[in-house]
């Protein structure tokens, strides 16, 4: 099982036999935040793939509060609150930007103009949409009820190396940066110790929701799945830049990483053709 070394710091099993090439990442809740932390200035747009991002590779504890993450979609994929239907104006325009852009949005004047007044570098993404609904109605169910929405009672989401985690923290799921041989490792060792032969949510939904907010929603269910990220636009050009084209992430609930903790010493990663496979 997972253990604490001298210092607090967390030992995790499964990292020891899987050997990734890049650091897990925990999402914790928190009311206090270290002072050395990663956050974005207050009122400045930022993207909270970046800031797993340098959790994972520069090994940063990274994160924010409601008035350091502007973007309402990462605010939402955080737990720090909904709302992209606060009105019927925020509805039309997220549903149109989930979908088709322009060419979705019930009242296209006044989506001109919010599409005219954003920076120059966005407005691709407000005229074409991200296509990741086919239609604005789909977009508005997803919004309604494909995203698992949270206001945690907390003030911070940090994403903060596994290695520098506590284990008394409030640990909500941890992410794994995999190519697809440790992708295969992992599922494989999350598919062993539960019951039916779907171990992993393929969710759909802008990619920072995959590593937060579907995670969070895996920790309340019977039987928690990991879940699969990174498969859209914006989380592949994140993998490319920051990590390689290969990556995907892996994103464990809190309760699926326990018990695969202390299963890792005699899974698939001991089996000889793992070994052969990885080159050990």
């Amino acid at each position: 099982m997972t253990r604490t070394a001298i210092g607090g710091n967390m030992e995790s099993v499964i990292v020891e036999n899987l050997k990734p090439a890049f650091a897990p990442v925990a999402v914790v809740w928190s009311n206090s935040i270290p002072e050395d932390t990663l956050q974005f200035k207050k009122g400045k747009f930022g993207c909270i793939l970046y800031l797993f991002a340098e959790a994972s590779r520069r090994g940063r504890i990274a994160g924010g509060n409601r008035e350091t993450i502007t973007c309402n979609g990462g605010r939402a994929a955080m737990g720090l609150g909904v709302d992209f239907d606060a009105s019927d104006e925020l509805l039309d325009r997220y549903a149109a930007t989930f979908s088709k852009g322009l060419k979705s949005a019930s009242k296209q004047e006044a989506y001109r103009e919010r599409m005219e007044a954003v920076p120059k570098s966005w407005r691709s993404l407000y005229e074409y949409g991200e296509r990741r609904h086919c239609n604005a109605e789909l977009a508005k169910e997803w919004i309604f009820n494909g995203l698992p929405r949270y206001n945690i009672q907390y003030k911070y989401v940090l994403f903060k190396p596994l290695s520098l985690t506590d284990s008394d923290e409030n640990i909500r799921a941890v992410i794994f940066p995999v190519n697809p041989v440790e992708l295969s490792g992992l599922v494989t060792l999350a598919g062993s110790v539960m019951p039916g032969t779907d171990p992993v949510q393929v969710p759909q939904g802008a990619d920072c929701n995959s590593i937060t907010a579907f995670a969070y929603a895996q920790v309340e269910s019977a039987a928690p799945r990991a879940v699969l990220g990174m498969l859209g636009v914006d989380g592949r050009e994140l993998m490319r830049k920051r990590f390689r084209v290969d990556i995907l992430t892996l994103t464990l609930p809190k309760p699926l990483f326990q018990r695969m903790e202390e299963e890792a010493n005699d899974c698939v990663f001991q089996i000889p053709s793992w070994k052969r496979l990885v080159g050990r």
